[in-house]
């Protein structure tokens, strides 16, 4: 988990807000808390950037809660929502799960706060893994794609190469040996030996070699 971890708490009652901190550092979760009361001020912290968590004060009026956490599921989904409410409403907590809430704690129960934190965190940080793995996976199966590709044309340009060649011997063989255009076959014989050395030199490309940046 960060440290410090950078946490946004909508709360309006600062004697309530007060609170959070101490109860987070008091079971070793270093964190940098910025307070703010509006929904305008969360979206303009959040697009500033450099947010983990937020946290939210429950008693905030049913729309501007179903907003904001909407509004993270859209814009910053991998960012944390947890509710901090003061009283029980068993329906409004399942109608906030239902929007993407993370978790929620009670005001009365500050002690719950920093394991739901880390379980938050926590879970972040999988789904930055899994995401970074199935982004290896996707990377590897496109070169793996590119490098069978890149070997059947290959193979399909040596044969048009194994043509020209046939037909430049046939030439060759029928010319005169003092004929000026016995060095037009030698042209074409050269060209073709080149490029079926290249065609060689392709399909032997391995698939984390394909596309790699050339060092100087």
């Amino acid at each position: 988990m960060k440290s410090p971890l950078r946490i946004l708490h909508l709360e309006d009652d600062l004697s309530d807000a007060e609170h959070v901190r101490p109860a987070l550092e008091s079971q070793g979760v270093n964190c940098a808390i910025r307070r703010i009361q509006t929904h305008d001020d969360l979206v303009s912290a959040l697009e500033r950037g450099g947010i983990d968590l937020v946290l939210s004060n429950f008693s905030l009026s049913v729309g501007d809660r179903l907003s904001m956490s909407e509004v993270l599921r859209s814009r910053w989904p991998t960012i944390p929502l947890i509710l901090v409410f003061g009283s029980l409403d068993e329906e409004l907590i399942a109608d906030s799960l239902k929007t993407g809430v993370t978790d929620w704690i009670p005001k009365g129960r500050l002690s719950w706060l920093a394991p739901a934190v880390r379980r938050a965190m926590h879970e972040v940080e999988e789904r930055s893994e899994r995401r970074g793995l199935e982004a290896q996976a996707i990377e590897s199966q496109k070169m793996e794609v590119l490098s069978q590709l890149t070997s059947g044309m290959a193979h399909d340009f040596n044969n048009i190469l194994a043509v020209i060649l046939g037909y430049s011997d046939l030439l060759t063989s029928a010319l005169a040996q003092d004929s000026p255009l016995q060095k037009y076959t030698e042209e074409i014989r050269h060209a073709s030996n080149r490029a079926t050395g290249l065609t060689r030199a392709i399909a032997s490309l391995q698939p984390q070699t394909i596309g790699a940046t050339p060092r100087d």
